[in-house]
């Protein structure tokens, strides 16, 4: 059984954390699927038994073929698509950072181009017009965001 409750590891040791096995759990479902099969063999009759074994057989391949399919592919799936989504977050972010420090670069060079263009009776006016073209920018990203990520959608469960 994977829980995710953190295991003692020691330094010989390199299991991933939180992956422990109950060996409890473990040793006593064979030892009960044992003696369901002793108790079975006592259980059928004399002339049933010949088909008895076979049939156990049967059976037990049948689990390990489930058990191979559904508990190891399973989780190679699943690792798989969580590393996927994981990397998908990350360059999204990355994609977002660089678009930002572009604009804000392209922003940063407009205004020191407009302001060393301007004279000194035109300080307080260009200070206005600063203060009106970062707000302008910080709304017009965030609404560019918002529209490109489409963040405001809420993700289905």
């Amino acid at each position: 059984m994977v829980t995710t409750e953190p295991a003692e590891v020691t330094g010989s040791e390199t299991r991933p954390p939180g992956f422990r096995i109950r060996w409890g759990w473990f040793l006593g479902c064979i030892a009960s699927g044992l003696l369901a099969i002793v108790v079975g063999w006592l259980v059928a009759a004399p002339a049933g038994r010949t088909n008895y074994l076979p049939g156990i057989l049967a059976n037990v391949g049948t689990t390990l073929l489930l058990v191979g399919i559904v508990v190891l592919l399973e989780r190679r799936i699943v690792d798989n698509a969580v590393r996927k989504f994981r990397n998908a977050a990350e360059e999204a972010r990355a994609r977002m950072r660089d678009d930002f420090r572009i604009e804000v670069q392209d922003f940063t060079d407009r205004v020191n181009a407009e302001w060393a263009a301007a004279s000194p009776e035109d300080i307080d006016a260009m200070k206005e017009r600063t203060k009106r073209l970062s707000k302008e920018l910080a709304d017009n990203y965030v609404d560019e965001t918002l529209e490109t990520y489409d963040v405001h959608e809420t993700p289905q469960r």
